[in-house]
Order: structure tokens, then sequence, then C-alpha cells
């Protein structure tokens, strides 16, 4: 094929999608490469059978798929490989929603109630470390319960958002791995959430697929409560906050 058959970038750009400091930011990155670079100018060509691949990684690009997963997609176009990749990108724009709505959820509180912080009077648990027995399912169930984000990177349940008074962060024991490692306590753990309505989060936990171990009671030293075991049979109390 002469040069006379390719595309010039600005053509490509224009029937691809992608613009030009994207080409050539995908060219830079080896996701992308020309079929002839001018070794005078630098300018780039492209073949015409290049068009499609690069309207996939327009495509992955828009709905923010990170660059490794778009690689993986471009390199293993079958259909089910890069439905795997979507449904993983899924899950993390479904993260991202948790911890964007938190966020709303803050920025609310401030503007009601301004931005400056509580004075810290006394310690505050913030965190407490669990065993679980499969992770995925876990994840499942905490997302769904009580809409709790994982964070891989410190192997960790986040509740609220740092800063705020109802920040907490429930982590999960693992062995070494990049992250490094966690040690978890022995057998199975017990903790408390606090939770605007103990009877609707108490069902919403059971839906989710927490065992009951009793439900919502009041008593006179406490506030109404009530206590779930998650999957991994760690015990969870609901207090009416």
């Amino acid at each position: 094929m002469s040069n006379d058959d390719l595309l010039s970038i600005g053509v490509f750009a224009l029937v691809s999608g992608l613009s030009i400091n994207a080409l050539r930011h995908y060219d830079e990155l080896g996701l992308l490469k020309p079929a002839f670079v001018d070794p005078s100018t630098g300018y780039r060509r492209y073949r015409a059978g290049q068009i499609n691949q690069a309207r996939t990684i327009c495509a992955l690009r828009r709905v923010d798929m990170p660059i490794d997963a778009v690689r993986q997609a471009v390199d293993d176009p079958d259909s089910e490989a890069v439905r795997v990749l979507l449904r993983r990108h899924r899950e993390r724009l479904v993260d991202r929603t948790h911890v964007l709505t938190q966020m709303v959820r803050v920025v609310d509180h401030y503007i009601e109630h301004g931005v400056a912080m509580p004075e810290l009077k006394t310690p505050r648990i913030v965190q407490v470390t669990i065993n679980v027995a499969d992770l995925d399912r876990a994840i499942t169930f905490y997302q769904a319960a009580f809409d709790a984000t994982f964070n891989e990177e410190v192997s960790s349940f986040v509740f609220g958002v740092w800063p705020s008074d109802d920040f907490f962060m429930l982590s999960v024991a693992h062995e070494a791995n990049r992250h490094g490692e966690h040690r978890g306590p022995e057998g199975q753990s017990r903790f408390g959430l606090v939770v605007n309505d103990v009877d609707a989060a108490h069902r919403r936990a059971l839906d989710a697929g927490a065992t009951e171990v009793y439900p919502p009671v009041d008593k006179p030293w406490k506030p109404r409560s009530s206590c779930v075991a998650d999957p991994s049979g760690n015990r969870i109390d609901l207090y009416q906050g």
C-alpha cells in the first residue's frame, strides 16, 4: 500500500471519532500505532482497516474504561472476552457511583451545617478487621446491604467519606499480596453500625443474604437494635441512630 492510499491523521480523526491529540497519545502508549510515520516530518498516516479498531477505542474510552482494559479489548476482540472486561468496568463504575453518592451527602451536610469538622473530644473507633470466606460474596453483600464501597488497595469496605464523623472502615484480613499483608482475628468478628432506620436496615441486610441473629427490639438501656450475621458469619449489631 502506497502512502497515497493512507489516511491523514486529520481525516482519520474525523472518521474514527478520536481527536488528533488522542491519536498522538495512543501512538505514544502503543495502543494505536499509525501505519506510517514520515521520518522527516513525524506526520502520521493510518490505514482504512484501522478505523474499526479506533472506533472501538473511542467507544470504550467514552465510558472511561481504563487504558489497560481497552488494550485487552483491542488485543482480544472476542465478544465474550470484551463482555468480561465490560462487566468488570461496570463494577468499577458502580463503586464510583457509591463514592460520589456519599460525597454528595457530605456536601449536603456541609451546606446545611457548615464545613468545619466537630472537634474530636474522645477517641473514636474507625476500623475493624474481619475474616471473610468469599471476598466476592462479601463485596456483593456489603454493597447491597449498606452501600459500602470496597477499596481493593486497602482491602476495606468504606462507610461514609473521609473526613466526616460517619467515616468507618471495615478491613478484610488477607495474606501477603501486592498491597502487603493484613492479619485478622481468629474466627468471626462482631461490630456495630449506627443506621437511620433499624427495621429497614435489618430487612435490607436479610434481603442481601444476611442471617438473622435477633430481630429489631427495644431495650431500656440502649437504642432500638437488631443483629444479623454476614455470609461469613461475622455478626453485625444495628443500632437506631
